[in-house]
């Protein structure tokens, strides 16, 4: 009974590998590489988020403040042109603040706070608009700003050249591996691809305070933006011959 069990499981894969045309052996000769092709670009979009945190004896009071100072802050970021839509609220939270003393749990007051996140487009190494934000900012106290991030609006065309740079370096890398194996280089049989925005962001977090605010002796704020670097990266799997 095994004997003839054994003898149907190699004319089964006898008659398998006659249909394909293919033994098994050949059907195993395969490389899996990867590939990665990385393009920069300069950015044209910058972000930023920001924190208006105000603490009061009531949630009224607290709320009054941190509204006059979102509006002046909405008014400085409308008057260097940023869009509406490009404006949101992120968050908005009224909590009560307490202290210890003596091991006992004391209110301090009401705190409110408001996050804004802002996307100015349009930046390039001549735009001014950005810098003097960052300036106006500077003249409003107790507002904390978080990290400015660069990037870019449209990344299509640079996407299109890191994903063809990435497949010609997987075909190379391939190529190499089979001549020095002494075989030829097939088609490839599986491809996988994996892309990423790869940038690092200006790291600007700070709490913003009265004292910093603009003279006609103080120096402007630069903020060079660099280059972002489109990445993409594939997996390919080819035959060998």
């Amino acid at each position: 009974m095994r004997k003839t069990i054994f003898i149907l499981i190699i004319a089964s894969l006898v008659f398998f590998g006659g249909c394909t045309g293919t033994s098994l052996i050949e059907q195993s000769r395969t490389i899996a590489v990867q590939g990665t092709g990385r393009v920069t670009v300069a950015p044209d979009i910058a972000s930023l988020s920001i924190t208006v945190s105000e603490l009061a004896e009531t949630t009224s009071e607290a709320q009054q403040l941190t509204n006059r100072k979102v509006a002046v802050l909405l008014e400085m970021i409308r008057e260097a042109g940023v869009a509406d839509s490009d404006i949101r609220t992120t968050a908005l939270s009224f909590s009560p603040e307490y202290t210890w003393k003596e091991n006992e749990r004391i209110l301090v007051g009401q705190r409110v706070q408001q996050s804004l996140y802002v996307i100015i487009r349009g930046i390039d190494g001549k735009s001014t608009t950005l810098p003097h934000l960052m300036d106006s900012f500077g003249t409003v106290s107790g507002i904390t700003m978080g990290a400015v991030q660069f990037s870019k609006d449209d990344t299509t065309v640079e996407y299109e050249a890191s994903r063809k740079l990435a497949m010609e370096k997987a075909i190379q890398k391939a190529s190499d591996y089979a001549l020095a194996a002494g075989m030829q280089l097939g088609k490839p049989l599986t491809v996988s691809d994996y892309s990423s925005n790869d940038y690092q962001p200006l790291n600007r977090s700070s709490a913003m305070k009265a004292d910093v605010m603009m003279m006609e002796s103080a120096v402007s704020t630069e903020l060079p933006s660099g280059e972002i670097t489109i990445s993409s990266s594939v997996s390919v799997v080819f035959e060998l011959q």
